[in-house]
């Protein structure tokens, strides 16, 4: 009779350890499969970032000369005027030469004195100065731009998924797109070398990618990415 009535204890505390050993391997399955989805969605929205660093890098390639004088514009430096050249401050223009043309400075005063050196009829920071620095980044992304001319970057266009994309993902995105977000210059190196100025700039990318999982959860991910760029 005492070895019958030991059965039921031992049934209840064996039928507690599984339970016990279940809800821990149910609720460890869970936070794995989550894990999966997070760094899943996480490295799409890396390689989605990667593109947009390529395709700012394809144009880089192409139109090197157009970004440097951008970013010289939108500073109001003149992109063929070498500064190191200076050695008056006080007297900056006497730095013009025939391998240094001016003026130094295009429409802004900076740290110089106003001797002629500036172009009228601008105005600082009403974004105009910086009208060719946005006109270079703007198709850096991956978004549809309706023009009178047609839209642009149908081809590069993840908003929503292509088919031919979604078809080979187990769980297509609602949506997947790239964007260039900043683009600065960290260092400039200008020399002279015989009848030629050769300007040189590093310059830093950032590019944003933004993914809409089909659980319409958002992941974001920035790249940055430095360049050096020549505008000989």
């Amino acid at each position: 009779m005492h070895k019958k009535g030991m059965a039921i204890p031992l049934v209840l505390i064996f039928a507690t350890v599984l339970g016990l050993l279940a809800t821990y391997i149910i609720k460890n399955t869970q936070q794995y499969n989550r894990s999966n989805v997070t760094s899943y969605a996480q490295l799409q929205a890396h390689f989605v970032a990667r593109a947009g660093v390529e395709h700012a890098m394809l144009k880089i390639k192409f139109l090197h000369r157009e970004l440097y004088d951008a970013i010289c514009l939108a500073q109001g430096r003149n992109p063929l005027f070498d500064f190191t050249q200076i050695k008056n401050l006080d007297a900056p223009d006497e730095a013009i030469s025939k391998y240094n043309p001016g003026p130094i400075f295009l429409y802004r005063q900076g740290d110089f004195a106003n001797n002629r050196l500036l172009t009228q009829n601008f105005s600082v920071d009403s974004g105009r100065e910086k009208r060719w620095l946005n006109e270079f980044m703007a198709d850096i992304r991956s978004e549809v731009t309706r023009v009178p001319a047609g839209d642009t970057n149908a081809v590069l266009n993840m908003s929503p998924l292509p088919n031919q994309i979604s078809s080979l993902m187990k769980e297509p995105f609602n949506k997947a797109q790239y964007g260039i977000k900043a683009l600065n210059i960290a260092a400039q190196e200008i020399s002279e070398e015989t009848s030629k100025v050769h300007n040189t700039a590093i310059i830093e990318l950032t590019i944003n990618s933004v993914v809409e999982t089909a659980r319409g959860e958002t992941w974001d991910y920035d790249i940055k990415k430095t360049v050096k760029i020549n505008r000989d």
